[in-house]
């Protein structure tokens, strides 16, 4: 079992008391590390340790969780801890039609013809949650991938998110170096078939935005070979991306999300795309988590992830939609991006 006893009956009463926690894990590792405390909103200039969210597209906002208590300090003081009155976002209820979808990547599609660049279409698979344990759709979506950053958080501003990141955002360590990735390009896992021209193009797109978008920081960055990284049945197209830097590490951050991997490009009219053809918001999915330690900051984008309360969970997946898409094609490709996590969900009902 990754989570102990401890962990999960802190983080069950946390969720029961609505108090602000997390639990996470860095990739390759098998640590789970529970915190809980106070949520506040941060701005740029703070770089303080503990865990942290940026919402889709809120550019230099952030809700911390301090490391206040830790799991055995939660349990200890069960009785005393006092339920919280604050109503925490409630999910998005119905899933998106298979025809609103189709309708809205067509037109999407047309668009690009014309224009040509890139843009994320997401959909929400949505469910009841009444019977659902949490902790044990957790402990399940946790071990399947432990080469992601994997995440379960609750706080007032958000509600629940349960997610396991592939994606790096941005790392920066204390010896003043920075990492990021560019991840875009999807399909079912294949030996060394070469990738299609669509899924190159949109992978190129976020290469080339993530290294312009340093460059206009004056960091020069360094691009590593191709790779493909594995999630579940599928894989995805990935460069590292890596160079030398000492400031501020949400400065970049917030310079790189939205990325196009998420939004697309050129980003403002994406981001008017999401606008016109999706119904639901996408409220943290496509924004970053993250936590800032001892080692440095360690953001991830905030994917393949779940929204979730007492009543109903809403499941976040999109593709990169560009002018050589297929609806067909891209609803089958968040449906593979979604099932690991739903197949959890549905495993942990009672």
């Amino acid at each position: 079992m990754l989570l102990s006893t401890s962990i999960s009956r802190a983080a069950s009463l946390c969720i029961e008391k609505r108090l602000p926690f997390a639990i996470y894990m860095m990739p390759g590792s098998d640590h789970v590390i529970f915190l809980a405390g106070d949520e506040s909103t941060q701005c740029n200039s703070d770089v303080d340790h503990g865990f942290f969210i940026s919402e889709f597209n809120t550019s230099g906002r952030r809700i911390m969780i301090a490391p206040r208590y830790t799991a055995e300090q939660i349990i200890e003081n069960a009785d005393t801890i006092a339920t919280r009155d604050s109503a925490a976002v409630k999910p998005v209820d119905c899933s998106t039609p298979r025809d609103e979808y189709d309708n809205a990547l067509n037109k999407v599609v047309n668009g690009l013809k014309l224009r040509g660049g890139k843009t994320v279409i997401s959909r929400v698979i949505c469910g009841d949650a009444a019977d659902i344990d949490w902790l044990s759709a957790t402990e399940k979506y946790f071990t399947c991938f432990p080469s992601t950053f994997r995440y379960l958080y609750y706080t007032a501003a958000t509600g629940a998110w349960l997610g396991a990141s592939p994606e790096l955002l941005l790392e920066c360590d204390n010896a003043g170096n920075l990492s990021t990735m560019s991840l875009a390009g999807t399909r079912m896992k294949s030996s060394d078939a070469a990738w299609d021209d669509k899924n190159r193009e949109e992978h190129d797109y976020v290469t080339r935005y993530i290294v312009d978008k340093l460059l206009s920081l004056g960091i020069n960055a360094a691009v590593g070979c191709a790779e493909n990284v594995s999630y579940g049945a599928i894989e995805h197209l990935c460069h590292r991306i890596t160079a030398r830097y000492a400031g501020n590490p949400f400065i970049v951050a917030d310079m790189l999300s939205p990325t196009p991997a998420l939004a697309g490009t050129p980003l403002d009219k994406a981001l008017n795309d999401i606008t016109l053809n999706e119904r639901h918001p996408r409220r943290c999915y496509g924004g970053y988590v993250g936590v800032t330690d001892s080692e440095g900051t360690h953001i991830f984008v905030n994917l393949r992830c779940v929204h979730f309360d007492e009543a109903r969970y809403c499941i976040y997946a999109g593709g990169g939609i560009t002018a050589k898409s297929e609806s067909a094609t891209e609803w089958d490709e968040t449906s593979a991006k979604s099932q690991v996590l739903l197949n959890a969900i549905n495993q942990s009902r009672s």
